[in-house]
């Protein structure tokens, strides 16, 4: 069980800050280290998109409205 425990916890450790790869890029040029970065880049923009999605929606109800 100890040896499962382990190889677990490594597998986690490595996705999470893997130690053979080097700094990625985002978008503004920072550098991206780990994969919790790179979630928190893609969670970032997908609300960039979200609120991109609520202006044009009520944009077209103003326009309606009208």
């Amino acid at each position: 069980m100890s040896d499962h425990l382990n190889a677990a916890i490594n597998r986690v450790a490595s996705a999470i800050l893997p130690q053979d790869v080097g700094a990625g890029k985002d978008a503004t040029g920072g550098a991206v280290i780990s994969l919790t970065e790179a979630v928190m880049g893609i969670t970032a923009g997908l609300v960039r998109v979200a609120d991109a999605l609520l202006d044009v929606a009520n944009a077209i109800r103003e326009n309606h409205a009208a």
